[in-house]
């Protein structure tokens, strides 16, 4: 189950260059390995960001369809982010999903879905 997370309370900080996720395959170099892509056909990119607020920061990655063209360094808005728990092979998680990553404009707008 996706969950909403409103993050209107948040600013964010690209503090990685978003890449695009690869779909694993077996026996090949990581180089090699193919874009993974959405139920639309779009590939998936992966952003790292520090999300801020209340006085604390997390560096949480985020996927989402299409690349979003921001730069390390910059603040951004994070628009329709969900949070789905996962587990695999004794593992767990929190994998972070968002419809859009824009860069905020210049005049203290603030980080907002």
């Amino acid at each position: 189950m996706r969950l909403p997370i409103d993050t209107s309370r948040l600013q964010f900080l690209v503090v990685a260059a978003a890449e695009p996720l690869k779909q694993y395959e077996e026996g090949k170099p990581r180089e090699a390995w193919a874009p993974r892509v959405d139920t639309n056909g779009e590939v998936l990119w992966r952003v790292q960001l520090v999300a801020l607020g209340d006085g604390e920061a997390e560096i949480i990655r985020v996927s989402l369809p299409g690349d979003p063209a921001v730069t390390q360094g910059e603040m951004v808005r994070v628009e329709g982010m969900t949070a789905q728990a996962w587990e695999m092979e004794g593992r767990n998680g929190m994998a972070f999903r968002a419809a859009a990553i824009r860069p905020l404009r210049t005049g203290g707008e603030k980080a907002a879905a």
